[in-house]
């Protein structure tokens, strides 16, 4: 019963406008207003994705309005995920950021806006890395030695021996990916240090 209710009222939800979602989502995280058991937080996120690159695809201002109300929703709820999901932290900020470098490629950046400041992305890149970009580069090069001698033995003992460096490593890949899509927009200029871990992407197992 408590999914049922959960479905129904986040189906009603999304018939809102996106200005009354943003006023509902206010509402709740001030804890005035209790949200159903089982609320489907993921798919308000993924729904709100869809609609914001949607409508950054056409061509009205009131559209691209939209857009941004629609996306400024997405990426909100994707880092209250985070925030309250630690172990899924990181595939949440990587949806939210991902979405905010399509929306800044659509419409351009714009300094301390929510979901249009390239720094946003930039910050989050360097937060908890917890590793250097020399010893990244060490690393990312013994691991494709390992992988492309293609032996499945000595890869699985690596594997076993050093799986969190594997992840750390796989964590900075896919950070970057985003950070070398945004790299499509006019406004995004990396300084030299952002240009050394980009060309790192390649090295990276």
């Amino acid at each position: 019963m408590a999914e049922t209710e959960a479905t129904n009222f986040l189906r009603v939800l999304l018939q809102k406008d996106p200005e009354q979602v943003q006023t509902w989502l206010r509402i709740v995280w001030a804890e005035q207003q209790q949200v159903p058991e089982k609320f489907n937080w993921l798919g308000l996120a993924e729904v709100s994705t869809f609609r914001a690159q949607e409508l950054a695809n056409e061509e009205s201002n009131e559209s691209h309005s939209e857009s941004l109300a629609w996306a400024e929703i997405a990426t909100s709820v994707y880092e209250f995920l985070a925030e309250n999901n630690p172990s899924f932290s990181e595939r949440y900020l990587n949806s939210s950021m991902t979405l905010r470098a399509y929306i800044i490629l659509k419409f351009g950046a714009i300094p301390e806006n929510p979901v249009l400041d390239i720094y946003m992305i930039i910050n989050w890149f360097f937060d908890n890395l917890h590793i250097s970009y020399q010893e990244a580069l060490i690393k990312a090069t013994d691991w494709r030695e390992t992988l492309a001698a293609k032996n499945p033995e000595e890869t699985q003992k690596k594997f076993d021996s050093e799986l969190e460096d594997f992840r750390k490593l796989r964590l900075i890949k896919n950070r970057l990916s985003i950070i070398k899509y945004l790299s499509k927009s006019k406004d995004f200029v990396p300084n030299e240090e952002l240009n050394t871990w980009i060309s790192l992407w390649e090295k990276l197992p």
